[in-house]
């Protein structure tokens, strides 16, 4: 898996700081998911997406507060990035995005923007190819309160009122979060993000600066242009391989690390170093899956049956334990 700034968890750790319920270190936290402390005292630290998902978690769990994540996203400071400068020198918010759609792997190659919804009413989600919002709800909570705060920062005063949408299906929870960030949070949504105000994207930048954005997307496309083609993480692999074989029998473990030309146990090492596991990922794609099918025309049954469960009983159990929810309760969520 790519590893990526350590900016963001260096910034969790300092609200979790000032947290007057944290009795256990941050640097505790961050051993126990198996990152080295030191990484925050580097300028170029660098961390696994599910390291510091994992990490922001834990936090949540050390302190009792589901909110702590969420706060530590609205806390975000102004960053210091290519696609923060080129942010502030956009003509509007629209072109902001669309700027963040193709630049946004120079910070973060394992997650993206998807612009929904249409031009009048855009909706921004957030996408990860390598771990879900069922896996890590508060890391979740963490980047789209973050992109809140920051969307904010940069359109400036007189943008409207956004809402967050969130796939959560706790409604106290998003209540909370709702008097936190002031404003809506929508519960049992198909996808996180945020959702921009009417006729949004038109919004004017005031700092639009022609000139800069020319040459900060030259020097983009040049970063752009020395990044590897594709990711050779481990983990990406096997997420690849899992979905190219559903709907279908899953794979087994050995099945994989046949395919992958490693042994099983090459294949348990190499995703526990990227902070993850065999049994993870395939619950991942099996749920990425399962929502989409269930808000197909397909049965429960029959997604059962495509995502290689025994029966529905057995896909019902799984898929609450993943989403909090029954099948047929999301299902009935999203018409």
């Amino acid at each position: 898996m790519t590893r990526i700034s350590a900016y963001r968890l260096r910034h969790a750790a300092q609200v979790y700081g000032r947290e007057p319920a944290a009795a256990l270190g941050f640097d505790k936290i961050l051993e126990a998911v198996g990152v080295a402390p030191d990484v925050l005292a580097d300028a170029n630290g660098r961390v696994d997406l599910q390291r510091e998902a994992a990490a922001l978690e834990t936090a949540c769990d050390a302190l009792q507060d589901p909110t702590f994540a969420a706060r530590a996203g609205l806390a975000s400071p102004g960053a210091k990035t290519l696609l923060a400068y080129l942010a502030q020198a956009s003509d509007n918010v629209g072109q902001v995005f669309r700027f963040a759609q193709r630049f946004y792997a120079l910070e973060d190659p394992d997650l993206s923007f998807e612009l929904d919804g249409d031009e009048h009413h855009p909706t921004i989600c957030l996408k990860s190819d390598i771990i879900g919002a069922h896996q890590f709800p508060r890391h979740r909570e963490f980047l789209v309160f973050g992109l809140l705060k920051r969307t904010e920062q940069i359109a400036g005063p007189g943008f409207g009122q956004m809402s967050v949408l969130l796939e959560c299906d706790d409604t106290d929870h998003c209540a909370t979060l709702a008097e936190l960030a002031g404003c809506e949070v929508s519960s049992a949504q198909k996808a996180s993000g945020i959702q921009l105000p009417e006729d949004g994207f038109d919004f004017p930048i005031a700092t639009s600066d022609a000139a800069l954005r020319d040459h900060l997307l030259k020097h983009g496309e040049e970063r752009l242009s020395q990044m590897p083609k594709s990711r050779t993480g481990m983990s990406a692999k096997v997420i690849e391989l899992v979905r190219s074989r559903l709907p279908g029998n899953l794979p087994s473990g050995d099945e994989v690390a046949e395919e992958l030309c490693v042994t099983r146990r090459t294949l348990t090492r190499k995703l526990s170093e990227e902070g993850t596991n065999f049994k993870s990922l395939v619950e991942t794609a099996r749920c990425d899956l399962a929502k989409r099918l269930l808000l197909g025309t397909d049965s429960i049954a029959q997604v059962a049956f495509l995502l290689d469960f025994a029966d529905q009983a057995a896909f019902s159990v799984a898929f609450k334990r993943w989403t909090g929810a029954t099948p047929a309760v999301f299902r009935k969520s999203k018409l």
